[in-house]
């Protein structure tokens, strides 16, 4: 039997295994979050979100490049797809060196495949688990920064065991180069180093050497080596560049080094420790791209660190303001307030903006056992082996039994019945009764990927998404675990029962379809993204939504990352000039508007020179009136000429008015407008009057300065108006421009123009295949929310019932509610909608099914406490009085006259009833159409 050949047959067929089923659900596009940047920095290599990725951005370029399919987001998505194939294969291979070690060659076929199939399934269910599914199908840095731990982990294991070529201290000069590669991909790839340190104490250490002071002289080794790495080198080396003397002192030390490394009497140690900090900066040198890139100004050019200072600004992440770790200050329960005056250790209740989250605990340590690690830790690790109840944020661990509604996608819930869960602890103890050192090694690199980061990270609640994506390196090694428990199952099993082999490959086998089978075939259909291309088109939409030259305030990442892909990789509408609310508090970016023409858009005219954007700050502010005068002659009308109340003006007002609010209150209670507010004022200002303006729909309220009387609807956009208009109170939209958006929704394509066109994208949308993560499906819900604020605005402003009901027609071709879960207010909203236009056929398509989910909640919700309360009984008499069902309305309104016995509007409902009764009954009245819309 030749083993080798087996083992290397596994090998690939598990990499092979892998990359097909991730190629099979790889994204087909940009996905949301970071992912659309990413691409965007690797397509165009621009700088990303601080600290960058330059060695992810040079390999996602040249994936670029090869023109393998017509979509970049596609060809750079791959590099997860492959990085994330790869580190399942070297968990496979770390698996199988320690049994190998432990269990020596196999000497039998049936044990060989014992053996394989132990390693392989360990290996399968890291690649089918949660998260790192999920980062195998998209651009993001975990996939390739996993890529790292993994090959570094494998080396180091051979290394330890005196294995082949990597018997040799080279294997230890490759390990530091890989780490200092792997700091241009995420800086969670160094903790392997911690993995490193402890194989190498432990390597052909007598145990009679492993006392308390070799052990306390280790630890505090390992602590002085990684902080040379980082912050030493990360972060201090453009630090010390920045300043004359640490020029001069960095080149000292550089041909010190070079010194130490040349002359081969010294000590063989420090040649070693001085050629592995030369590999680890030369592998950090990427980072000269973001220096270079950013001197060039490309259209993507967070924080601008074009010099040394700012980008070691740019290293330190201090855009994004910093917390405390091990001291500080924190949330005192008798203030209900932030202690100011006072230092505490281990602070985890830190924020200002979070303070009625922290109200609910009586103390930090409580704090961070039930959020920190219970909620955020433990929740993700146990989704990953135990299962998930669904993708709807802070969805909790399925682990026998059904744990309510958690999404409005397919796939969930997700049940492994905590198979896995239980192989990797069993394989874990394995590990440690085989090989105590190496079982330690692992242990702290599944300690410091997973509890550490959670102390380390101090995240506050809530937060904005899940963070599992955070945490991937401990699932790798539980992963690994588990695999080891397969094989410990079968060993304990055939010692105890004195069972054969058969048996015992046989145990195997079905342990192998248990987990990590199992875990395929429960995550496929979740994790089964190419069909989703809502984030492109959504971007699309977005961008076709707005006039030539326009500018266009964006809220968060969801609806700027997937707009900077479109214009700056694919060259999607280029003109329009994109201002991100959060970014805009910043000096760097407000710069790049007022001065910068990305592939020759137009500037953003802004009156505040460079200097008083660098000191700019927020301000006390009580709520006024701002005016801003119109040009009454050259005003950019464009598609406001299509609002009736705008086009039939004589002439507009000499300014436009409106009150702009507070937006943000100090720890000290002080209140005031932020620097976006202050800029949103001032480009209003100066470009009003010559370009149309715009707000996402996705903005927030409190980001609009308090335009929305101004505010008019043009496809998924806000663009505003000259004049206010009266506010309605509806659902929906209050405003909208009913030419430009019916176009837009109506004359539908499958193709993106670069230019200015009509007609949104929603592709894939029709397909009963489609799977959608929450991002996506929320954003799902708004493409319907404009269809149906649409359809009501026609309705109610025209009359036009016909229209607004093929508008609806339109919604359900495009998006079918066959093949997705749309909110169920949603659905009573749609519902009401066809009542009003007298298509009572299509009402009692949706409200039958209504009625079963209304029901239930009679019990549950007072109806003068819960808007669903309220909701409940509203929908259901209406849904009686329809189907002619008097009985049961006056039986419900009879529950209502036992809640509230003097209440005249109850009594009055049920008089009404008894006379349909009495009176044979009639059709219930429709405040548009008398008579039924004939559907198909």
């Amino acid at each position: 039997m030749n083993f080798n050949l087996w083992h290397r047959v596994t090998a690939a067929a598990v990499f092979l295994f892998s990359t097909i089923v991730f190629l099979m659900t790889v994204a087909p596009t940009i996905s949301f979050w970071d992912a659309g940047e990413f691409i965007t920095a690797a397509v165009t290599m621009g700088v990303p979100h601080p600290p960058g990725a330059p060695f992810f951005q040079l390999i996602g370029r040249m994936l670029s490049l090869i023109p393998f399919s017509d979509d970049l987001g596609f060809r750079v998505n791959l590099m997860s797809t492959f990085s994330s194939s790869l580190t399942v294969l070297f968990v496979y291979l770390v698996s199988m060196r320690l049994l190998r070690q432990w269990k020596g060659d196999p000497k039998s076929p049936i044990s060989a495949l014992t053996m394989l199939l132990s390693a392989a399934g360990g290996a399968l269910m890291l690649s089918f688990s949660d998260t790192f599914w999920f980062n195998a199908s998209e651009a993001e840095v975990y996939g390739i920064g996993m890529f790292f731990i993994s090959i570094v982990v494998w080396i180091a294991i051979e290394w330890y065991f005196h294995i082949g070529v990597f018997d040799s201290e080279r294997s230890l000069l490759l390990i530091a180069y890989l780490m200092g590669l792997s700091i241009g991909v995420h800086l969670l790839s160094l903790l392997a180093l911690f993995f490193v340190f402890f194989l190498i104490y432990f390597r052909d250490r007598s145990k009679e050497d492993l006392t308390l002071k070799t052990a306390s002289l280790a630890l505090l080794l390992m602590v002085v080596g990684f902080g040379a790495i980082y912050p030493g080198i990360v972060k201090y080396i453009p630090e010390l560049l920045g300043g004359s003397f640490g020029r001069y002192f960095l080149v000292i030390v550089l041909g010190g080094l070079i010194t130490v490394v040349a002359m081969k009497k010294l000590h063989p140690q420090l040649r070693m420790v001085s050629l592995a900090i030369l590999l680890v900066a030369l592998g950090y040198s990427t980072y000269a791209l973001v220096l270079i890139r950013a001197n060039q100004t490309p259209a993507l050019n967070e924080n601008a660190p074009a010099t040394l200072e700012k980008l070691y600004s740019y290293l330190n992440r201090d855009q994004y303001g910093t917390y405390p770790l091990l001291k500080g200050h924190n949330f005192d329960d008798r203030t209900r307030s932030i202690n100011m005056r006072k230092e505490v250790y281990f602070p985890r209740r830190y924020n200002h903006e979070h303070i009625s989250s922290y109200q609910k605990y009586s103390s930090d340590m409580e704090y961070f056992m039930k959020f920190q690690f219970g909620h955020i830790y433990m929740r993700y690790f146990l989704w990953n082996f135990v299962g998930r109840a669904g993708d709807i944020q802070d969805a909790p661990v399925t682990w026998f039994k059904q744990e309510g509604n958690w999404s409005e996608s397919q796939g969930y819930p997700v049940r492994f019945y905590a198979i896995p869960l239980i192989l990797g602890l069993l394989g874990m103890w394995y590990h440690f009764r085989k090989d105590y050192k190496t079982g330690i090694a692992t242990a702290v690199l599944f300690l410091i990927t997973g509890v550490g980061l959670v102390v380390y990270f101090n995240m506050a609640e809530p937060q904005v998404r899940e963070r599992d994506y955070f945490f991937i390196g401990s699932f790798y090694v539980f992963a690994l675990w588990a695999g080891l428990g397969i094989y410990s199952v079968v060993e304990m099993f055939t010692n105890k029962t004195g069972r054969n082999e058969a048996v015992g490959l046989a145990l195997a086998g079905l342990l192998f379809i248990m987990a990590p089978i199992n875990m395929l075939a429960q995550n496929y259909q979740s994790h089964d993204r190419h069909y989703n291309y809502v984030a492109f088109d959504y971007a699309y939409n977005l961008l076709q939504s707005c006039e030539q030259d326009a500018i266009l305030f964006t809220g968060g990442d969801n609806d700027t990352f997937p707009v900077w892909y479109l214009q700056y990789a694919a060259g999607v509408r280029r003109d329009v000039r994109v201002v991100n609310l959060s970014l805009l508090n910043t000096s760097w970016y407000s710069k790049q508007l007022k001065n910068e023409r990305p592939y020759g858009a137009k500037l953003v005219g802004m009156q505040y020179s460079d200097a008083e954007l660098e000191t700019l700050r927020p301000v006390q502010w009580e709520p006024q009136r701002i005016s801003i005068p119109l040009d009454q002659k050259n005003f950019a009308m464009s598609s406001l000429e299509y609002i009736p109340s705008i086009s039939q003006l004589e002439q507009l007002p000499a300014a436009m008015s409106f009150t702009v609010p507070q937006t943000f209150t100090d720890p000290a209670g002080v209140k005031g407008i932020r620097i976006q507010d202050i800029l949103i004022i001032d480009i209003m200002n100066n470009n009003f009057n010559t370009r149309p303006i715009y707000f996402a729909l996705s903005t927030a309220p409190s980001d609009r300065v308090g335009l929305e009387n101004h505010l008019v609807v043009e496809g998924l956009a806000y663009r505003v108006s000259p004049i206010p208009f009266q506010q309605r109170g509806g659902r929906y939209y209050e405003t909208v421009n009913i030419e430009t958006t019916k176009k837009h929704l109506l004359e539908t394509r499958v193709e993106p123009d670069s230019n200015r066109a009509y007609g949104f994208m929603f592709r894939e949308l029709d397909n009963p295949e489609i799977n959608l993560d929450e991002a996506s499906t929320k954003m799902i819900f708004s493409f319907r929310a404009l269809y149906m604020g649409l359809a009501q605005v026609i309705a109610q402003d025209r009359g036009d019932v016909e229209s607004a009901t093929s508008v609806l027609k339109k919604m359900d071709e495009v998006m079918p509610p066959a093949f997705h879960n749309f909110d169920n207010s949603l659905r009573t909203d749609l519902a009401s909608f066809y009542l009003m236009m007298g298509d009572t056929t299509s009402y009692r398509e949706i409200a039958d099914e209504l009625r079963d989910w209304f029901i239930p909640r009679l019990d549950n919700d007072d109806p003068a406490q819960n808007q669903g309360g309220r909701s409940a009984y509203v929908f259901l008499l209406t849904y009686y009085e329809v189907t002619g069902e008097y009985e049961k309305a006056i039986d419900l309104l009879r529950r209502l006259e036992a809640m509230y016995p003097t209440d005249p509007g109850v009594q009055q409902e049920i008089r009404k009833f008894q006379s349909l009764i009495q009176g044979g009954g009639t059709q219930i009245e429709v405040p548009i159409a008398e008579t039924e819309t004939e559907t198909n």
